[in-house]
């Protein structure tokens, strides 16, 4: 009889793929379908399965890291960071090396200041990486359809107020 729910097991290989006999030592008593065709492997005498002649092999990680959503999730961020430091130069010589203050300048300013807490969130999604990572692929879709929106209504909050200012 197999068992669904058991999935400790102490004779995973040290390698990172299994050699045959432990993926069959692997799937004695459990139900676990076939990658390829969803045949039930439980106690099957060979590593390939019995319905489609997959080869099978036993390995510890994820077969479709989705980095892809993380990148695009962070890469306006390290942009706008980037940006900020080099708007930083411009806004040190006209604020407090020349005392201006005009309006426009402090719109400068705030978008500098959203650079730079762009980037810092950017540190912090990879701090919070492998968490983001478990997430499903329509939730870091959507997480990094939410950054790119912040980012763009940002940018058009900058560009109108620097319109509406001339």
């Amino acid at each position: 009889m197999c068992d669904e729910g058991n999935t400790k097991d102490s004779s995973i290989g040290k390698s990172s793929a299994g050699t045959d006999s432990e993926v069959v030592a692997f799937l004695q008593g459990r139900s676990v379908p076939c990658p390829r065709c969803g045949y039930d492997l439980c106690d099957i005498k060979s590593a390939k399965c019995p319905e489609c002649a997959e080869p099978l092999v036993l390995k510890i990680g994820s077969p479709r890291a989705r980095f892809g959503w993380l990148v695009l999730a962070m890469a306006p961020g390290c942009f706008s960071g980037v940006a900020a430091v080099f708007v930083l130069l411009p806004i040190y010589m006209n604020v407090w090396r020349e005392g201006r203050t005009e309006n426009g300048v402090w719109l400068l300013v705030g978008a500098d200041l959203f650079g730079f807490v762009s980037a810092a969130m950017v540190a912090v999604m990879y701090k919070h990486r492998h968490r983001i990572m478990a997430w499903s692929a329509r939730q870091q879709g959507a997480f990094a359809a939410s950054v790119w929106g912040i980012h763009v209504a940002a940018l058009g909050i900058v560009i109108l107020s620097a319109w509406l200012m001339q």
